[in-house]
């Protein structure tokens, strides 16, 4: 949704994420923040929170005394089965405190209640934010030709739900040193810096990758973009453990959830792919528009086209029920607790 005045626009965002870790949470509020950053609202991070702070999490957002203006306000509702207790939607809870504080966020409010229809907890973050109003691009602006830049890693924030809701599975089959290393890649699912860095550096369109994946966020641009693409796979960043991790439950991660991973069209991909990368943000030309219709991905000598969007490969892990043994029977329901 977007309202616009004279000078500024009010935008607004929705985004619902499965599961059953506490950080599902912080995975919704990502993608939320993401999504407004690519439409111009602008996030100032506060620098990271100390143990001290987090002791104090369970303080309202709205009630902490900052000193300027939220960058955006969030209400959130949570949805859950009756055999998760209130404990983890407390520590869900938290931990959204705990980011919007970072990212300088009103949380308006959290709603939790039980739905039986439900088998994995449901996090619904309802983002809205100002950002200033800009110069509506055109079709002459994104004519064949322009380089489209992918920054960012290809389905590393599935990998990162995978490996929170799996870590048990996982770590009888990767060593501790690997385990730790997909943890060290959480923060980098939140970049609202990299998407103004991006547009600063001469990008007029900006995309997050989320649902579906690098190959749905592509399809969906060369759509608004009415052009067609050429891209090269073997460009496209992937991390090794995401490519581990998604081989072990034998998921595609080209078609997997990638916040913090964004798309941005441009004159001169060489050039943002360079300014980027000199900010430490991985990124790379990965193709340009043409002229018609077709959605080319070459891999070596091999060419195919892009298919419509798929469900995200995430939702296979919970095709079969999500109580993978971490909710233990004795477990006692929500719905019997004080």
């Amino acid at each position: 949704m977007k309202l616009e005045t004279q000078t500024e626009q009010l935008i607004s965002e929705t985004v619902t994420v499965y599961g059953l870790s506490p950080q599902i949470g912080v995975h919704a509020l990502a993608q939320t923040v993401n999504a407004l950053a690519a439409q111009g609202a602008v996030f100032s991070v506060c620098p990271d929170i100390t143990e001290d702070e987090e002791q104090e999490a369970d303080i309202r957002s709205e009630d902490m005394q900052d000193t300027h203006e939220p960058s955006a306000g969030i209400s959130v509702q949570i949805a859950y089965p009756e055999y998760v207790f209130k404990s983890r939607i407390h520590k869900i809870e938290k931990l959204l405190k705990k980011a919007c504080k970072k990212y300088n966020i009103m949380l308006a409010g959290v709603q939790a209640s039980v739905n039986p229809a439900v088998r994995a907890i449901a996090v619904t973050v309802t983002g809205i934010a100002k950002a200033p109003k800009e110069e509506a691009w055109n079709r002459e602006t994104a004519r064949a030709c322009k380089d489209i830049v992918f920054a960012g890693h290809a389905g590393m924030d599935g990998m990162l739900r995978i490996t929170e809701e799996k870590e048990q599975e996982l770590k009888t089959r990767f060593a501790p040193v690997f385990m730790k290393q997909i943890k060290s890649y959480g923060q980098q699912i939140f970049a609202p810096k990299e998407i103004e860095a991006a547009k600063a550096g001469g990008a007029f369109v900006v995309r997050q990758v989320a649902d579906g994946g690098i190959l749905a966020a592509l399809w969906n641009l060369a759509l608004e973009l009415e052009q067609g693409l050429d891209l090269d796979m073997k460009k496209i960043s992937i991390l090794q453990e995401t490519i581990e991790v998604c081989e072990h439950f034998r998921l595609n991660p080209y078609q997997m959830i990638s916040t913090g991973s964004f798309l941005a069209v441009t004159d001169n991909g060489e050039v943002l792919a360079d300014a980027l990368n000199n900010q430490g943000i991985t990124a790379a030309v990965i193709g340009h528009t043409t002229d018609n219709n077709d959605k080319i991905l070459r891999n070596g000598e091999e060419m195919r086209y892009i298919d419509r969007p798929a469900p995200d490969e995430i939702l296979k892990l919970y095709s079969g029920g999500m109580n993978d043994g971490r909710i233990k029977k004795a477990d006692t329901p929500v719905s019997g607790e004080a």
